[in-house]
């Protein structure tokens, strides 16, 4: 499920608003830069999830196992191929 932008800016807003009182953080950057970076890291996030769901869905749809959409079996199918394209970003280092 995608994030909306205004959901979006929500979270830079309280993001941006706690990490001064964050241990260990120290924010070098004006509030306001601070929160559109996070917003774009937020907004950046939402989109290659959206794509690696697209590619999870395709190689579901494509397995030999044919398994209908909305089914206990799809979703297993399904989180299984999230979880190999996650692994496989994390791997990267990107």
């Amino acid at each position: 499920m995608a994030i909306s932008r205004e959901r979006a800016v929500e979270l830079s807003h309280r993001i941006a608003e706690r990490l001064p009182s964050t241990p260990g953080v120290t924010v070098l950057a004006e509030r306001e830069f601070t929160r559109n970076r996070v917003l774009q890291a937020l907004l950046e996030w939402d989109r290659e999830i959206g794509q690696l769901e697209e590619q999870s869905r395709k190689k579901t749809r494509e397995r030999n196992r044919r398994a209908v959409e909305g089914t206990q079996e799809w979703d297993l199918l399904f989180a299984e191929e999230m979880t190999r394209a996650l692994v496989a970003l994390l791997g990267r280092g990107e």
